[in-house]
């Protein structure tokens, strides 16, 4: 009995020399969650510990947008964006692989029957029956359990995430295809405004108020703006078509967005940055996936332990079928083993280095990823001041722009302007108004992924 003792424990101080120990995983590469957003420390910042603190979207964020088409088309796209369906089928598949990984928790039972027919012999009928199972001494298999669990949170994260984005880009899709309209109809009115032009100078020089050259220049402005028309109407079907293929549809063109760029309204609070840490979905699966990776550490490194299996074996030969089904007639044998890996090249040791250096790298992608998430809030909230302003501002510029138009018309008409004030006049308006509606959809594009940044619900469930 000494001797068996001192065998075991040699095994254990064998396997233990070959252990380094796990990663030492430094956990303060992980940046801390600071009390406010530095870029708007005005805006009240809550979070879901708050007990006097209702939630910011209880409908979730797009019902800010007040528009129950937009929310009936992001339902749309859920149930049948095939990018999204396939996350989906990734999530099932990590959980059936989660249960894989359970399964060895558990003994293996096996049942073969064959049957012999020799020439001139009698058919002889053979029966074996085997279960084995290795006892989880050191917990490895109990190790892979969790990291199977944890990659099962990974992919349950990663499909909510997929369900954000693919919210924010119909969302995005759904007011593009407002803003190409709109520069669609500005296009039509600026071809509108060149025809008057070329109309007007033909007119002055038949009069002989203006020179051929004065008609070349109009044609010329003319055609740009022919030219502008069907790059409008071509972006304008494009956006439609993107509308589309995010709903499941098929592009044909035809999808309807907003009736117009809303303002965004105000923000009264917005989650603070500890909540994002923990509600964010891309987040929440980059923490997952540290905890596999360092499960997995922990099983690499107990590799190198001691095994003990068990195992039980029945046989049975007969020359009558039924015997196979008969306990009975079947011989039993209990084995069990120890198997202490010794030398193996350095493979078992070099897997728990390859391991432990995959936790190290899983953990500094979730510290990036966390300043990237971080980055991306400050930017979206220091974009909304100066968003607003660049709106207030491209409004203003338009509005004279197309003032300045209609005085040097007259002015053109009555002489007192030359070919040259007119088209400039005509240009400059049109850069204005495209940009004033560039600025207001961007000023929702930011708002959409501000929502996003957080990671704000887009629909309740």
């Amino acid at each position: 009995m000494n001797r068996s003792f001192a065998s075991f424990s040699l095994l254990l101080l064998l396997s233990a020399c070959a252990v380094r120990g796990g990663p030492e995983l430094d956990r303060t590469v992980v940046p801390d969650a600071p009390d406010q957003w530095s870029s708007r420390p005005e805006i009240t910042a809550t979070s879901p510990d708050d007990s006097d603190a209702a939630s910011i979207y209880p409908d979730g964020w797009i019902s800010a947008f007040a528009d129950g088409a937009l929310e009936q088309t992001v339902a749309e796209a859920f149930a049948n964006n095939r990018n999204l369906q396939s996350v989906l089928a990734q999530l099932r598949a990590a959980r059936a692989a989660m249960r894989v990984s359970r399964a060895d928790l558990f003994p293996r039972v096996d049942l073969s029957a064959s049957a012999t027919d020799a020439e001139n012999a009698a058919t002889v009928y053979d029966g074996a029956l085997a279960a084995s199972w290795e006892a989880d001494i050191w917990g490895r298999n109990l190790a892979l359990a969790r990291a199977g669990n944890a990659d099962a949170r990974a992919a349950a994260a990663d499909f909510a995430a997929a369900r954000q984005a693919l919210a924010a880009a119909v969302v995005q899709a759904w007011y593009d295809r407002s803003a190409a309209a709109l520069t669609f109809d500005l296009a039509n009115r600026d071809l509108d405004r060149r025809r008057d032009t070329l109309r007007i100078t033909n007119a002055r020089f038949r009069a002989g108020l203006a020179s051929r050259l004065d008609v070349r220049l109009a044609q010329v402005a003319l055609s740009n703006s022919e030219d502008r028309l069907e790059a409008a109407t071509r972006a304008s079907a494009n956006s439609a078509r993107t509308l589309e293929v995010l709903t499941g549809r098929y592009p044909a063109g035809e999808a309807q967005g907003a009736s117009d760029l809303i303002t965004p309204a105000a923000l009264p609070s917005v989650t603070a940055p500890v909540s994002v840490l923990a509600g964010r979905p891309d987040l929440i699966a980059a923490e997952a996936r540290v905890a596999a990776a360092g499960l997995r550490a922990t099983d690499a490194r107990h590799a190198m332990f001691p095994q003990l299996n068990l195992r039980f074996d029945a046989t049975t030969t007969s020359g009558n079928f039924g015997d196979i089904f008969d306990p009975g007639t079947y011989i039993n044998a209990i084995t069990g083993g120890l198997l202490q890996p010794l030398f193996r090249g350095g493979a078992l040791l070099a897997e728990a280095e390859r391991q432990g250096e995959q936790a190290r790298s899983a953990l500094l992608d979730y510290a990036q990823a966390t300043l990237t998430a971080f980055r991306e809030v400050e930017d979206r909230l220091d974009a909304e001041a100066t968003l607003a302003r660049q709106v207030d501002a491209t409004a203003t510029a338009a509005e004279e722009a197309r003032a300045a138009v209609t005085l040097t018309r007259s002015r053109y008409i009555n002489g007192r302007s030359t070919i040259f004030d007119l088209i400039n006049s005509q240009t400059t308006a049109i850069a204005a108004e495209t940009r004033a509606i560039e600025a207001r959809r961007a000023r929702i594009e930011n708002r959409i992924n501000l929502h996003l940044a957080l990671g704000n619900e887009p629909l309740s469930a």
